[in-house]
């Protein structure tokens, strides 16, 4: 389906009775990536939604941080007319939720954090270098006889660093904004009652991403799924649609 929020075109999906639940998918990704825990959650309404930027819906026309992305949910909320009962958001999704319900724009009575982004990434000398090398790389692949090869080298020297940047295309400049926030102070604002559920092998969001969460957010959950990775939502849906159930 198809709406209009703050001048943008929204691609989501309304199904189910019950209870709400909104979810919100990660970056570079789209709300079917739920698909696979769909049939275990039937007994509720689920709303998705394609985040601005992302599958079906219009890229913002400015450059947005997660304050502005939490900002359309609450006005996608009003456009529905619904108050979610539980968010539930994976990564990137985890950001916005976090950025939200601690600045007190969202207000739902149970959160569940998959994967949750929002940690902020360490320092370290081999990161310095690899970004100092990238930068060197960007110089030296400018000359004539490589230029043809610049954007091939960059995207290896990104992988390296582990960054989305190369991949964030058109999205670059809103992904720079949003990584740069820790979100970890707004995360000690969040008094709802909290799940989180994480991959033990998940090497994008590690689990001491998870257990830094877990100390910040009084008196929430943390579920280790062994055999998860990142997307331990599509690897194992059974065993999270279990655990968000009895959560709910």
């Amino acid at each position: 389906m198809k709406t209009i929020v703050d001048n943008l075109a929204v691609e989501y999906s309304d199904e189910g009775e019950g209870r709400t639940i909104l979810m919100l998918h990660g970056w570079a990704d789209t709300m079917r990536t739920f698909d696979p825990i769909l049939r275990y959650i039937s007994k509720y309404r689920v709303i998705r939604v394609d985040l601005p930027g992302f599958g079906g819906s219009e890229r913002p026309k400015e450059t947005w941080g997660v304050e502005e992305y939490a900002r359309f949910i609450l006005a996608f909320c009003k456009k529905l007319e619904c108050e979610p009962d539980v968010l539930v958001g994976h990564s990137f999704g985890g950001r916005v939720i976090i950025k939200g319900v601690g600045e007190g724009l969202l207000r739902p009575k149970k959160i569940v954090l998959i994967s949750s982004a929002g940690v902020a990434k360490p320092k370290t000398w081999r990161n310095d270098v690899l970004r100092m090398v990238a930068k060197l790389g960007k110089a030296a692949t400018a000359i004539p006889p490589l230029s043809h090869v610049r954007q091939k080298i960059r995207k290896k020297l990104y992988a390296k660093i582990g960054s989305d940047y190369f991949a964030a295309g058109s999205m670059r400049d809103i992904f720079l904004k949003v990584i740069r926030e820790d979100l970890l102070q707004f995360s000690r604002n969040v008094t709802v009652p909290t799940l989180l559920i994480w991959g033990r092998d998940d090497a994008s969001t590690p689990l001491s991403d998870g257990e830094k969460l877990h100390a910040a957010v009084q008196g929430s959950q943390l579920k280790i799924i062994d055999g998860g990775s990142h997307f331990v939502h599509q690897e194992q849906p059974e065993r999270v649609a279990a655990l968000i159930n009895e959560f709910i």
